[in-house]
């Protein structure tokens, strides 16, 4: 009797933690090809990519949330790793939030690239022209809730390190002596804090954000590990900062306004002080052809260092800088969910421009097929010519 019991005991057990416990993810095989004159750099890729989130749900109000990344990469053994990206316990309370853990934020307005999207450090291994691949961040954050706003305070505890692909990689653009070691003005755990204001304009469709962020910036420069030896390795070196920076969106009918505006005051010597905005609208025209949709983009960014004898945008390998994006965004609105994405990136300075066309489906609900083709056009006094990317993954969700 008591062993039947137990039995009871432990399958209605199993059964509240099945109902607590909600999964989802995906694994996809990513194949890459370039056309390139680089020399030593290799022309094709394979790898394996793996995602998954995981949210077990303590109770009503609280849980704690799961999220894992793993690339296994055929040719490239610095593309190999498992990592847990978030993994937080969240207490939702009646008018506010409290999150303690690793996580990753997403930011900005824009469609192309987000410069007020700082929170996270860059995954350089990773595609690097892919700006949702982050590193976790570990933090604690309050979030209280009021009737068309929020107010956050978010203090992150640790700088992360930038790994790279191999040296053969097309997509590592770092020096030879590159270390992944980072180096920061103090210590690695001194806190970055950020306040954020979210709100809406009632009756105007007008959303915004505002943040004040006082600790480690988003980029780095580099530094020779022994300044007194020639042959020393370059780490990158992190530094303190005073930010203050905003995105907003409004809805017009079937156009989207939107705008994102940054200022830096720079913690060190030999950065300078900088300002980055950018201004995008996108319109839709719904139902253009059948029953698709038809979007179309144009953004312009902009980059002003304010003291030009010190490390600026060029320093720092920025590329949106002084551009102009255009695109446009294709909703098949089909059972597949079928999408097209495709623009042109034109740097005003030097005349760089950089092609792209993205097209993604379903195939049989649970797998999904992107086609990514881009193009470098380089300037003129660049050390190589064109090159051009196509990259096809296939991916199982579940």
């Amino acid at each position: 009797m008591i062993k039947r019991i137990t039995t009871v005991s432990t399958l209605l057990g199993s059964l509240l933690m099945a109902e607590a416990l909600e999964y989802k993810g995906n694994v996809s095989l990513e194949s890459a090809y370039w056309s390139h004159d680089l020399e030593q750099k290799r022309e094709s890729q394979m790898a394996l990519h793996l995602e998954g989130e995981a949210t077990y749900k303590i109770d009503e109000n609280k849980k704690v949330v799961a999220k894992v990344k793993g690339i296994y990469d055929a040719n490239d053994g610095k593309r190999r790793y498992f990592d847990f990206n978030d993994l937080y316990f969240q207490h939702s309370f009646e008018n506010s939030n409290f999150l303690i853990g690793r996580n990753t934020r997403f930011w900005g307005a824009m469609e192309f690239y987000n410069h007020t999207d700082n929170f996270n450090t860059k995954d350089w291994a990773d595609d690097p022209f892919d700006y949702e691949s982050k590193l976790g961040a570990w933090n604690m954050a309050y979030t209280y809730y009021l009737d068309d706003a929020e107010i956050s305070i978010i203090a992150k505890f640790y700088e992360e390190e930038q790994g790279v692909a191999e040296s053969r990689s097309i997509n590592n653009f770092m020096p030879s002596n590159y270390s992944s070691n980072l180096a920061t003005q103090r210590d690695r755990s001194n806190p970055t804090v950020y306040l954020k204001y979210d709100a809406s304009i009632e009756g105007k469709q007008i959303d915004y954000s505002i943040i004040y962020q006082n600790g480690y910036d988003e980029q780095r420069y580099l530094t020779p590990v022994n300044s007194l030896d020639v042959n020393s390795s370059l780490q990158q070196r992190a530094y303190l900062v005073d930010k203050v920076m905003g995105y907003a969106t409004w809805v017009n009918g079937s156009t989207i306004y939107k705008t994102e505006l940054a200022y830096t005051y720079s913690g060190t010597s030999l950065v300078a002080d900088y300002a980055q905005g950018s201004l995008g609208v996108e319109h839709t025209l719904y139902g253009m052809w059948k029953k698709m949709d038809l979007g179309l983009l144009a953004e312009y960014y902009k980059y002003k260092t304010f003291e030009k004898r010190k490390l600026n945008a060029k320093d720092f390998g920025k590329i949106f800088d002084d551009d102009l994006a255009l695109g446009f965004r294709l909703s098949l609105n089909d059972i597949q969910s079928s999408e097209v994405l495709g623009g042109v990136d034109i740097d005003r300075h030097n005349s760089e421009k950089i092609y792209f066309v993205e097209y993604e489906t379903r195939l049989q609900d649970k797998y999904k097929l992107g086609v990514k083709v881009q193009h470098l056009a380089p300037k003129k006094d660049s050390l190589f010519h064109d090159i051009d990317t196509v990259m096809v993954e296939l991916g199982y969700h579940f």
